[in-house]
Order: C-alpha cells, then sequence, then structure tokens
C-alpha cells in the first residue's frame, strides 16, 4: 500500500492477515473490534467523527505498540501532527475510563510482565523517572506529547486486562 488514507489503512489492517495484524496490534482481530466497541459505547470522542474508533486505535498502537514518533505515525495515517497527538491523548484518556470501570482480573498478567509488548516503555527506566512524574512519548525532533508517567501505566494495564479477558483461544 502506498501512502493510503487512514481509513484506508485502518480497513487493510481489520481484514489483513492475522499474524500481521496480530504483530502490529498485540491482540488478536476479535479482541480489537470488542475493545472498540466498548470504547465507542462508554466513552466520548473528541476525534472528528471521519476518523474512526478503530483508525484511533491503530494510530494509538503506532505509537505504543511499535514505537513509533508522532511524525511518523502521522505520515503513516495520513494526518497532521497536532490531529495525531489529539486522537493519541483521546485515546489514552478512553482506556483510563476502562481501567476506572473495569476491575483488573486477577489472572491478568502483571504490568511488568506485559510492558514488553507495549515499545514506548523501552526508554523508561524505573526509579529514574523524572521528578514531575511525566514521561516524553513518540519523540522524534520535539514531535512527542509529555504525558503523565502513572496514566499511561493504567491505560496500559487496562490494556493489557481487556486483552487477557478477550483474547481467543
Amino acid at each position: 500500500m502506498t501512502n493510503p488514507s487512514g481509513a484506508e489503512r485502518a480497513r487493510y489492517l481489520l481484514n489483513g492477515v492475522p499474524n500481521r495484524f496480530y504483530d502490529f496490534a498485540h491482540m488478536d482481530q476479535i479482541t480489537f473490534v470488542q475493545l472498540a466497541d466498548w470504547l465507542t459505547e462508554n466513552t466520548k470522542s473528541n476525534t472528528p467523527e471521519s476518523i474512526s474508533i478503530e483508525e484511533s486505535l491503530f494510530v494509538f498502537l503506532d505509537i505504543v505498540a511499535q514505537g513509533n514518533s508522532f511524525k511518523s505515525t502521522a505520515y503513516g495515517w495520513d494526518h497532521d501532527v497536532k490531529l495525531t497527538q489529539s486522537i493519541f491523548l483521546d485515546i489514552l484518556n478512553a482506556l483510563q475510563v476502562l481501567r476506572e470501570k473495569e476491575e483488573i482480573s486477577p489472572s491478568c498478567p502483571s504490568f511488568n510482565t506485559t510492558k514488553s509488548r507495549w515499545r514506548v516503555l523501552r526508554s523508561w527506566r524505573p526509579g529514574k523517572s523524572r521528578m514531575d512524574g511525566l514521561l516524553k512519548v513518540g519523540d522524534e525532533s520535539g514531535d512527542g506529547l509529555e504525558v503523565n508517567q502513572e496514566m499511561l501505566i493504567q491505560a496500559l494495564t487496562a490494556l493489557n486486562n481487556f486483552i487477557h479477558e478477550h483474547k481467543e483461544f
């Protein structure tokens, strides 16, 4: 695919090869669709209506699971950096709602054992965090966002739990 629109790329990923989908999203397609449905039903989006919840999730995962910068993610999804940052924050907030509304299963793997799936955390070193609790995400030549480290951990914990609870066996 050469420079597709974000919607086309989202459809391509959703309807593509399951292994490629899993490599990108770190979950199967059914779990991904269930997550998109849950977020649609339980959260309010600030993203333009022309951008689906699925596309928004893919943009978020492009940054946290693939470790891409906002600039390269924006280019890959045919958005500008500001919109890409807005989408990221919208999904981050939606995952916070998921964390608040859904109990973490006792059988869910601990965050420390699943954090390796989230490339965004590879540069984060426990005990070496900033005094203000912020973490730089998606940085490339200054286009990254500073987000609350605990908020990101809680959002990824909620995502890990959702994947654990809904994965297809």
